[in-house]
């Protein structure tokens, strides 16, 4: 498929699209809501256009590269902090710009994929807009400003959580925008936090565009090169790798001016993150498949793992009931027998009785009695001590119902590991009542069959 047979406003791609969404509903949505899972969150992605979000520290100049984008001042720039809002940036049906749109109409767009926004209350509310803006590229895809992050702040000096949100917005885009600037690069508190913990958890690795902007601050190459070295450093210890992503180097040529030259070897770095960014539209519909995939394994990880503790304690159960049967059957047949050894009673005990052939009911009303003694003392067992016992210990170390063998299956793990904890402890039976193997097979053939059709389609 060509670049722009993926894009939005082709109808192929919408088709698919659509065809996906009638697929999920089909084959999905009932193990969603069988495992309680918020299916509406699985259909967010495909809403909407692309999404570049953008994030950094106050001065790195988010604002002044959305203008150049844009082409005219959109955003307010500034050196200190200019903005406190969430700013979504869309194309605008009446051809010019228009008034901003207040957090509390976005949330309730269902063509808008913010709705999971409202979960972090009010005061967010009053910090997100939407702004339509005669514009493109904004025809194609959805740009989000973002407040500054800051050094040494809580979520009530903010009055609602910054990083959730941030973590929100990142799994619903294409494309993230992480900007440092040379006199921060990489310090700020937030900034380490968001990488150290939110985008690990929200987005993949190839979504994150990292980017050290007004390089023109620099005094001189060595300062560059300085702060370089120091970003890199920084990038090192808080994504725990050896090996340093890209990272562009840019500056704006307005706020440079047209005829300073001492920075124009850079203007390559410049016209290739604006060339990443106008990719946004071909990596979507990949995106889409990408984050259906992932929350699809979520889901089918966990159901493993309730069928690993389904199938546990059946193990242990059978072996249980196994050797109650044979008590049981001990005591039905000699348990009278040796009753007579000890105190003389029965008189004619009941393998006795069958060895005569002198058979009555009064022979089998002890031995029943005893073995229904035995089954309720095992029943017991079972009830009070063997399955409590096992949840325990399964909860305890829920890593062993099921095999992890890959660092990916880890990964997923790690995300579904308390999911799994929360079910069975708060309903453990119920999950011994579930058909957990029928739909582990029916999520298997989703994800080997349709999708992977989804896939060929999207690459063909």
């Amino acid at each position: 498929m060509s670049e722009s047979a993926k894009t939005p406003e082709n109808a192929s791609y919408t088709s698919l699209v659509n065809e996906l969404e009638i697929l999920l509903r089909k084959k999905i949505r009932g193990h969603f809501i069988r495992y309680q899972h918020d299916f509406d969150s699985l259909l967010t992605p495909l809403r909407g256009k692309p999404i570049v979000l953008l994030i950094g520290n106050y001065s790195s100049g988010k604002s002044t590269f959305i203008n150049e984008l844009l082409g005219h001042q959109v955003q307010r720039t500034g050196q200190s902090p200019t903005d406190d809002s969430f700013t979504i940036l869309t194309g605008s049906s009446s051809g010019h710009d228009e008034a901003a749109v207040p957090g509390t109409a976005v949330i309730r767009d269902e063509s808008l994929p913010f709705a999971g926004l409202e979960k972090f209350g009010e005061r967010l509310l009053a910090h997100l807009f939407l702004r339509p803006v005669a514009s493109p590229l904004l025809e194609k895809m959805t740009l989000i400003d973002t407040p500054g992050m800051l050094d040494s702040v809580t979520e009530r000096d903010r009055g609602y959580n910054y990083l959730g949100v941030v973590g929100k917005l990142a799994s619903l885009a294409d494309i993230i925008i992480l900007m440092f600037d040379p006199l921060k690069a990489g310090t700020i508190k937030e900034t380490y936090q968001a990488i150290r913990g939110t985008l690990p958890g929200a987005t993949s690795e190839d979504r994150i565009i990292y980017v050290m902007n007004r390089i023109d601050e620099c005094d001189s190459p060595a300062d560059l090169v300085r702060a370089y070295g120091t970003l890199c450093w920084n990038l090192s210890q808080m994504t725990g790798r050896k090996d340093i992503p890209r990272i562009f180097l840019t500056y704006s040529p307005a706020e440079v001016g047209e005829g300073n030259t001492t920075f124009k070897v850079w203007d390559n770095e410049r016209e290739d993150l604006v060339a990443a960014v106008r990719q946004a539209p071909a990596r979507r519909l990949n995106h889409i498949l990408q984050d259906v995939d992932r929350e699809v394994r979520g889901l089918r990880l966990e159901v493993e793992a309730l069928a690993g503790f389904k199938q546990g304690f059946g193990r242990r159960l059978k072996m249980v009931l196994r050797n109650g049967l044979a008590a049981m059957l001990g005591v039905g047949l000699f348990g009278d027998s040796l009753l007579k050894a000890l105190a003389g009673y029965p008189e004619t005990p009941l393998f006795s009785a069958l060895l005569q052939g002198r058979l009555d009911l009064d022979a089998f009303w002890l031995p029943t009695a005893a073995a229904a003694t035995v089954l309720m003392l095992t029943l017991l067992y079972v009830r009070h001590l063997l399955f409590p016992g096992y949840t325990k210990a399964m909860l305890k170390n829920p890593d062993q119902l099921v095999l992890l063998d890959s660092d990916y299956k880890n990964d997923i793990w790690s995300r579904v590991r308390d999911r799994v904890v929360a079910k069975i402890s708060d309903q453990p039976r119920q999950q011994l009542m579930r058909a957990h193997r029928l739909h582990l097979k029916r999520l298997d053939d989703f994800l080997d069959q349709d999708l992977r059709r989804y896939y060929q389609r999207e690459q063909g």
